[in-house]
This record gives structure tokens, C-alpha cells and sequence, in this order.
């Protein structure tokens, strides 16, 4: 519970700091939900941009983080207080209409999904991307005290505003922490959905919020130390700001949604299509503003431009810089074709199973719903809401206002999906489209007919059906949060990189560095290295090296320990056996320090290997090895 209190702390400290420059501008929204939406992503950016600064100075460390925590304490501590004391009264307030049967079953499924991502935010984590990546990266930052470039660890050159936020929570917690501080922005990006909501939907705007948070992707995402959740919660911020820049055009509004855009670009690169689509909306409002609304002529939306873009580019602009100057391309590593660095591995064919035709983006949400294990994940999924009740958007005359943001959301999803075919990266679309499926949902409630009640009907029924989809999950998770077992049991269990990581803890000294076959390093407490990013970047044993040259050109590099850990039998997985087969006669002449069978959670049985580089024993492990 205390990596817990410790994302609330600093969701505290960062919501009070957005919200106090919120106020100072005269830019708080009047609701609190809505205030909430907006200010804790401004805040938490500006805190990772903080985190990045220290970086620059190698100040990434616990007196140098401590002291920025401090100073984000004094100016919005008191106000974080404040806006949670409204919060808590808000499902008090008065002046809302008696509550339905529909209000009651969905604020039922909120209740349960909120608990049921909470308990899965508490367990121990296992997710595969954090552990090489997410996770991976901020840790490596805490090593070297600095935000460093690793060419064998790209994801250090990304944008990284959450892998930042995760860098605090792992400084004084631990990677639990960062779990929940995922779960946090869950709820911000319902805020934002429901503060997008609110001018259409009135007091059921909520509904909004909570058809977003139960996307099983989203639910699944609020329990992962990933940043896809954080995406969609900066994204939906970004565009809430943006909406209000539209309704109450003003120099201030500019600013703040320019900021906001730039915050999400600093979250993952998706986000630049986000960025681009709002910059472009500013500029052509002339051409959609209603007849007679404030500031809709050409010469205010220069302006407004004129404020947005810089303000995007200030707040964003850093991380694309840095991966300039370090690889001379901005979104390393794709794209290599037009800037001379990167992978050709990122946009692989492969990654795109999709043809990109018009018609098929025009269609995507079909497959995506229908055949999620084609776009990398059957985890992060839509779920059937959108294909199931969105196309009766066609029939029904929806407010322009819920059209145009429907619309966005999917031009937004079409657009991504030229790209990497992810539904990771698509789920800042999840808030517009969830706004589409309340407004139907409110329409249909209040029709007294027959098909309108089923179709009612349906809609909560499919809803209930996704909320049962986040407490399945978080049963599985029950036994470690309960109680039953300890955290480090549980990861011993389940996790090998854990197992094999507290090995090398016990018996490798503190300067060894170990390249091996698993891009699980996360819980590897010394310098790790995947070996396959080595081998993309160096081509080693890819020009007919021996075994023993490989060997020798490893240990010139500094690296003192090498591990393997092929799959067993007739697995169906993907793995790169290269360096197996290119070290096989030197791991014939050689006992392994360490060599025992480990499964993974779905069965999938590896055998960890580690050897070292230096020397030439070929006796039996030592009082130091494990062999099982």
C-alpha cells in the first residue's frame, strides 16, 4: 500500500501544481472533474520535464529528485489539497436529475472496474514491454545518475514524460508505484472525456468517461507500467484544452492548449498525428467556427497559431531534440529512409497487417475489433461497443458537436494506422468515440419505444461484460495484493528474469556487465545489455566471425558475462537463436556459472544459462554456480 500512497502523494503534488497555473491564468475550469483532467497531466509533464533537466546535469538521484519534490510541494501542495476536498463533494451535488436504472447499473461497473484496476495495479509487475523498456529505461537513468543515450537500449532517445514520472516512483518506491501512477492517469483521461462530454450531455456526461475507462485496453493499460494509458490521458487533455480554446477563444487558451499538445508529444510519438491534427484545427477554424462565433476570422487564427505551435514546440520540442543531436534523427528510429539512422525493424511489414488502402483505414475499426491479435495485442483491445453502436451515428442527428469529435477521434485512429498497426498506440481515439457511444446511449434512454429501450439494454449489457473483463483480471492478481503470498514470492513463481536476476545479485560482482538473449532486464541488477539490439547496431558474427573472435569482441567491449536462455522443446514463440548457434563450440568447451529451467507464466519453459567471458574452465560449476 505504500507504492500506492506514494503515486497518490505525487499525483497530489502535480495535479496541485497544474492547478495553481490553471488558476493563475484564469484557466481552471469550473467543474472539479474537469479541473482535475487538465491539471494533473500539465503538472506531471512539467514534472518530467523537470526530471529531464536534472538529467542534464547528472543530478538523477535521490537528494536531486527530492529536492525538486520539494519545490513542486511549495507551490501546489496546498492547492492539490484544495481541488481533492471539491472532488470528494462532487458526487453530493445537488441539481441533477433522479437517478435511472442505467445511472445506477453504470456507476455500478465504474465502482467495480476503479477497484478492480486499483487491486491489478498492486501486483507485482511482469508486463514484458516495462521490463525492457518502460521500467528498463528509468533505471538505467538511475544507474548512470543522468539521462543517457544507450545506442543498445533506442528507447532511451524517445520521448519518455511517463518513463520520467516512473523514474520518481522508482527512486523512492519501486516499480509497483509506477503501475499506479498508470492507474492515476486512467482516471484523468476519464476526466478529460468527461469534460469534453459535458457541453452535449449535461449531468450525464460521466457516461462518457466511464464507456472510456471500461475500453478493455484502457482497463488493461491502468494496471501496466506502460505509457499507452498515459497517451490517451495527455492526448484527451491536449484536446479538452484545444475544445475550450474553440468555445472561449483567448491568447491564454492558445498557450495552454499548444502546452498541453506538446506534453502528449512528449509521451510517445503517435501523439505528433494528435499534434499536427489540433495545430491544423487552429489555424482552419474559420472553416467549421459557427456563423457569428468570437475570433472566427482569418486574422485570429493566425494569431491563435501564432501562440499554439511555439507553445506546443517549447513543451514537446525537447525530447525531439535530444534524439536529434544524438542520432541526427528527431523520431529515432523510425523513419530511416529520410533521416539516415534508425531500424527498419520498427515498421516492418509485418507490423502493418493491414494493408494501407483507403478502404481499410476507412474500415480499420472492423479488424481492430474483431481480430485484435492481429495489431500486436489481444490484451489492448476496443472491446465491441464502438463497432456495435457507433454506426448508428448514421441514423440518429447528433449534435455537430458530438459528430466533429467522433470524427476527429477516427480520422485520428485512420491516420495512425498508415503507421505502426498498433491498438497501443491508437487509444488516445478511445475518449471521442466513447463520447459518441453516451450521447447514443443518453438519446435511446430517453426514447419511450421498444427498439430504443433494447438497444438501451444492449449497450449496458456490453458494458457489464467489459467490466467483468478488469475483474477477471484483477482475481489473478487477488493472492499477491491479499496477502497470500509475499511479492518476491510471487515474482519468483512467475517471473525467471527475477529469479535469475536475484542470482546474478548474490554471486556477479558489482561491475559486471552481462549481454544476453532475454530483453527482460528490468529486474538484472547490473549493466545489461540485449544482445540482440548489440547485434542490429554492430552486425558482430553477421561477417562469418568464429565463435571465439564473437567472444573476444564482447570482452574488448567490456562485457564480462554472457546469457542464453532458449526456449525448450517445440515452442511456439518468437526467439532469435543467433547467438547460441554463433557461440556454440565455445559453450561446448564451457560450464555454464549458472544453468537452471524456468517457466513463464503461460507455460513456456526456458533454459537461463550464464557464462563468463573471461577464462577457460571446463569443469564442473563452482561453489558459486547453480546448475538444476
Amino acid at each position: 500500500m505504500l507504492d500506492l500512497g506514494f503515486a497518490l502523494l505525487l499525483t497530489l503534488l502535480a495535479t496541485g501544481l497544474g492547478a495553481w497555473i490553471l488558476r493563475r491564468f484564469d484557466l481552471a475550469p469550473a467543474h472539479p472533474v474537469d479541473r482535475f483532467g487538465l491539471a494533473f497531466p500539465l503538472g506531471a509533464g512539467l514534472v518530467a520535464l523537470a526530471a529531464l533537466l536534472l538529467g542534464q546535469f547528472h543530478a538523477l538521484n535521490a537528494v536531486g529528485l527530492a529536492v525538486m519534490l520539494a519545490v513542486v510541494a511549495e507551490i501546489g501542495l496546498l492547492t492539490g489539497i484544495r481541488l481533492v476536498a471539491e472532488l470528494a463533494g462532487v458526487p453530493g451535488r445537488g441539481g441533477e436529475a433522479a437517478a435511472t436504472g442505467v445511472d445506477r447499473l453504470m456507476r455500478v461497473f465504474l465502482v467495480a472496474t476503479i477497484a478492480a484496476t486499483a487491486i491489478s495495479s498492486l501486483a507485482p509487475v511482469m508486463d514484458g514491454d516495462a521490463l525492457c523498456y518502460h521500467l528498463q529505461v528509468p533505471k538505467v537513468f538511475l544507474m548512470q545518475g543522468s539521462a543517457v543515450f544507450d545506442p543498445d537500449l533506442h528507447e532511451t532517445i524517445y520521448p519518455l514524460t511517463t518513463e520520467m514520472l516512473y523514474l520518481v516512483a522508482l527512486a523512492f518506491r519501486g516499480p509497483i508505484a509506477c503501475r499506479c501512477l498508470q492507474w492515476m492517469l486512467g482516471l484523468a483521461m476519464a476526466a478529460n472525456v468527461t469534460a469534453l462530454a459535458r457541453p452535449t450531455l449535461g449531468n450525464r456526461a460521466w457516461w462518457a468517461g466511464a464507456g472510456a475507462l471500461l475500453v478493455p485496453a484502457v482497463t488493461n493499460g491502468m494496471a501496466a507500467p506502460l505509457n499507452d494509458v498515459a497517451l490517451a490521458a495527455f492526448g484527451t487533455a491536449a484536446l479538452a484544452a484545444w475544445m475550450r480554446l474553440y468555445d472561449e477563444p483567448s491568447r491564454k487558451a492558445a498557450l495552454l492548449g499548444g502546452v498541453l499538445a506538446g506534453l502528449a508529444a512528449g509521451v510517445k510519438y503517435p501523439a505528433l498525428v494528435l499534434a499536427a491534427m489540433l495545430a491544423a484545427g487552429v489555424l482552419l477554424r474559420p472553416l467549421y467556427a459557427r456563423k457569428g462565433a468570437l475570433k472566427a476570422g482569418w486574422a485570429d487564427a493566425l494569431e491563435a497559431s501564432a501562440l499554439f505551435v511555439p507553445a506546443l514546440i517549447a513543451a514537446g520540442g525537447a525530447w525531439y531534440l535530444r534524439a536529434y543531436v544524438h542520432t541526427g534523427n528527431p523520431v529515432f528510429p523510425f523513419f530511416r529512409p529520410w533521416f539516415g539512422s534508425g531500424l527498419d525493424e520498427v515498421l516492418d511489414p509485418i507490423k502493418r497487417p493491414l494493408p494501407v488502402t483507403a478502404w481499410n483505414m476507412l474500415t480499420s475499426l472492423a479488424p481492430l475489433t474483431l481480430e485484435p491479435h492481429r495489431f500486436d495485442s489481444f490484451a489492448h483491445q476496443f472491446g465491441p461497443v464502438f463497432l456495435l453502436f457507433l454506426p448508428a451515428l448514421l441514423l440518429e442527428r447528433a449534435p455537430r458537436r458530438v459528430l466533429g469529435l467522433v470524427m476527429f477521434g477516427y480520422v485520428f485512429l485512420m491516420l495512425c494506422m498508415t503507421q505502426r498497426q498498433s491498438m497501443r498506440f491508437l487509444l488516445i481515439a478511445v475518449g471521442p468515440l466513447s463520447i459518441g457511444v453516451a450521447w447514443l446511449a443518453s438519446t435511446w434512454r430517453d426514447r419511450p419505444t421498444i427498439p430504443a429501450r433494447a438497444l438501451t439494454i444492449a449497450l449496458v449489457g456490453v458494458l457489464g461484460l467489459e467490466t467483468c473483463v478488469a475483474m477477471t483480471r484483477a482475481g489473478r492478481a487477488a493472492g499477491s495484493v491479499l496477502g497470500a503470498e509475499t511479492s518476491m514470492q510471487f515474482l519468483a513463481r512467475c517471473e525467471p528474469t527475477f529469479r535469475v536476476g536475484r542470482w546474478i545479485g548474490e554471486h556477479l560482482p558489482p561491475d559486471a556487465r552481462v549481454i544476453g538473449q532475454d530483453h527482460r532486464g528490468f529486474y538484472i541488477p547490473r549493466d545489461y545489455t540485449m544482445e540482440l539490439a548489440h547485434r542490429r547496431r554492430t552486425d558482430l558474427g553477421e561477417h562469418g566471425e568464429t565463435d571465439r573472435e564473437v567472444v573476444e569482441t564482447l570482452r574488448r567491449e567490456g562485457y564480462t558475462h554472457v546469457m542464453l536462455c532458449p526456449p525448450q522443446g517445440a515452442a511456439d514463440v518468437e526467439f532469435d537463436a543467433t547467438l547460441g548457434e554463433l557461440l556454440a563450440p565455445w559453450l561446448a568447451s564451457h560450464r555454464p556459472l549458472y544453468n537452471e529451467e524456468l517457466a513463464e507464466p503461460d507455460g513456456l519453459v526456458r533454459r537461463y544459462s550464464i557464462y563468463e567471458l573471461g577464462g577457460e574452465t571446463t569443469g564442473a560449476a563452482g561453489a558459486k554456480g547453480l546448475t538444476r
